[in-house]
């Protein structure tokens, strides 16, 4: 009967901490690769980086040819003060080089006819045309083309700060995915180590039952056992809430179903890059640190513009070209064609240049905090990883410790036990020896678990751990009415 007894508790123990529902272990690298496959806004990042790849495009039109024509009939007054019928149309043709000069070509067709006079040396009705060619050439302000070649920069500027602005999501997608997976690993830990307490309990309370059928143990022993085991498996039931919460946010986190298992993964890692390459690696994947460095273009390009706005203007207009003008008059055909051409300097000049003052300084100032936020963000990621560094290795060693004291405790509960075996100690003294191991293995598990936090992170700051997940493409960015991709 008392065998029976027996079997049927194992039996319930057995179902009740069954790891079938368990999937295999999850590592943090899998958990992140999920949450990157499937979290939205990382696709919203990745159309603010394709938006801001098209400004150099829509900088480009300002070197196309542009191109204007009008055409027109009117009535109007000759240089007689007579009535004169004119249809005209002209045409123009431009485009600026990338050295900032303008070419252009000219061409207009005039035909007049006038009613009221009649001229022997003028002809009536008269066709005239003329082409020019012009070409100019900045010498002051727009030398160089200055709004086109900083307009570049500054699209570059910005392209690549929305870059680190997805790399930063990146970033923080990744950390909190650290503090959920620890998370998770500190309170499956601690689940774990209540099962083993509990089940310690029960082969405890199913010894002490038996002695006590024979009459060799009283009943405060039994009602010790039963309330701690109570106190387990209330506590237990406590981190069985716990989890269900932290595994919907994860679940939710990797587009899994809200009921889906997981195990974490929590072995330990070994550091073997020196503060140098780590730090290394850090500045040059650091989101932070490229957003700075796309301000000081920005602030750049900035600044040769407004220097470039102060300047006076001197430009230099070349052109040549033909004059034309054919018709009838009273002393026969008229047929005069003239090649004309020309040099000359414009200038032009500002007395008020304080607006342009007052935006050169603030680029200034631009640049100057830009500056000092790149200091302190090289001071912060050194600090950072010297402190990851130093407290991986303070973990190490406080983990060997860790381990050294799981030993004695369960070389001490085993002494113990055989002495409660023979009547030479108390169940009091059993049980907080078994408390003792508990709380010693306890303490083993969630400073593994702390010292993966730490390996991560400092993983996550070298962009280690980018090197391990393949990023999402997406071969179409834009929604329909309805929010899907099309």
């Amino acid at each position: 009967m008392l065998r029976t007894r027996l079997q049927i508790t194992w039996m319930l123990l057995l179902i009740d901490f069954a790891p079938a529902a368990f999937t295999a272990p999850l590592s943090y690298n899998e958990v992140l690769q999920r949450v990157v496959d499937h979290y939205p806004s990382l696709k919203t990042a990745a159309i603010q980086v394709e938006r801001a790849s098209l400004n150099s495009k829509k900088l480009a039109t300002q070197l196309a040819w542009q191109l204007q024509a009008d055409a027109g009939l009117a009535r109007n007054v000759s240089i007689f003060g007579t009535g004169v019928d004119v249809v005209d149309a002209n045409a123009s043709l431009a485009r600026k080089l990338e050295s900032g000069a303008t070419v252009g070509l000219n061409a207009s067709i005039s035909r007049e006819n006038n009613t009221t006079l009649l001229s022997p040396s003028f002809p009536n009705p008269s066709t005239s045309t003329r082409v020019d060619l012009s070409y100019r050439q900045p010498l002051g302000q727009g030398a160089g083309n200055p709004v086109y070649e900083e307009g570049l920069k500054s699209a570059q500027a910005q392209y690549l700060i929305s870059q680190a602005e997805r790399a930063a999501l990146f970033d923080q997608i990744a950390n909190q995915i650290i503090e959920l997976y620890s998370g998770a690993a500190s309170l499956y830990a601690r689940r774990q180590n209540i099962k083993r307490a509990i089940e310690r309990s029960q082969r405890r309370q199913n010894y002490i039952k038996e002695r006590a059928a024979l009459g060799l143990a009283e009943d405060k022993d039994i009602l010790q056992v039963d309330a701690q085991l109570k106190s387990q498996q209330a506590e237990y039931q406590g981190l069985q809430m716990q989890w269900q919460q932290l595994k919907i946010s994860l679940n939710h986190l990797m587009g899994a179903p809200v009921d889906s298992e997981f195990e974490p993964e929590y072995q330990q890692h070994n550091t073997t890059a020196n503060f140098d390459s780590l730090f290394k690696q850090a500045q040059s994947r650091s989101p932070d640190l490229k957003t700075v460095a796309a301000r000081l273009q920005l602030a750049d390009s900035a600044i040769h513009s407004r220097r470039d706005a102060r300047e006076d203007n001197l430009d230099l207009v070349m052109f040549v070209g033909n004059r034309d003008q054919r018709g009838s008059a009273a002393t026969g055909s008229i047929d005069n064609n003239v090649t004309v051409g020309g040099v000359r300097f414009e200038y032009g000049h500002g007395f008020d240049k304080s607006a342009q003052d007052t935006e050169l300084y603030q680029a200034q100032l631009d640049r100057g905090a830009a500056l000092q936020d790149k200091r302190q963000l090289l001071e912060d990621l050194q600090y950072d990883i010297s402190s990851l560094l130093a407290q991986i290795s303070a973990g190490e060693s406080a983990l060997s410790a860790y381990k050294t004291s799981v030993s004695s405790e369960q070389a001490k509960l085993k002494e113990a036990e055989q002495r409660y075996r023979s009547g030479r100690t108390d169940t009091d003294q059993l049980l907080q020896f078994e408390t003792q191991l508990s709380s010693a293995e306890l303490e083993l598990e969630l400073q593994r678990v702390e010292l993966l936090r730490r390996h991560h992170s400092l993983s996550l700051l070298s962009g280690e751990v980018w090197q391990k997940i393949q990023f999402p493409i997406y071969d179409d960015l834009i929604p329909d009415a309805t929010g899907v991709a099309r």
